[in-house]
């Protein structure tokens, strides 16, 4: 378990990594708006759409997370994810074939919250276990 916090934080360190995970975000995101806005296509399999949030926000989460040792995470990190899935429910609401979803914004926060628990049992487990 150290060894993972360890390799998380030399990674941070590394500017290449840094900038091109930061790019890599930003990219997505600016993806992910464009995927939000476009009319759905009845040939794609249908996925439970809150799953589908749930996920993406947590790979957001971790990205930025990789990307920043800013703390606190909510501040730098978890506000502005959702700050985003929110501009992303405000951007369909404008289009004539998407809906604002407040369950949608729901799931966007799950994914954060799932990903922030699961950051913070590991630390919780990894320092403890570094006291036996």
């Amino acid at each position: 378990m150290y060894k993972l916090i360890s390799i998380v934080r030399e990674l941070r360190q590394n500017g290449a990594f840094k900038v091109s995970t930061r790019l890599l975000v930003v990219f997505l995101m600016v993806l992910g708006l464009w995927a939000a806005t476009m009319p759905l296509s009845g040939d794609l399999p249908r996925i439970n759409d809150k799953l589908v949030h749930v996920v993406v926000f947590f790979c957001f989460a971790v990205l930025m997370d990789l990307t920043t040792s800013r703390r606190p995470f909510w501040l730098w990190k978890g506000i502005p994810l959702l700050c985003y899935g929110v501009l992303i429910e405000v951007s369909q609401s404008f289009t004539a074939y998407r809906s604002f979803e407040l369950a949608d914004i729901a799931a966007d926060a799950t994914g954060i919250i799932i990903y922030y628990s699961i950051k913070y049992w590991l630390r919780w487990f990894a320092s403890n276990s570094l006291k036996t």
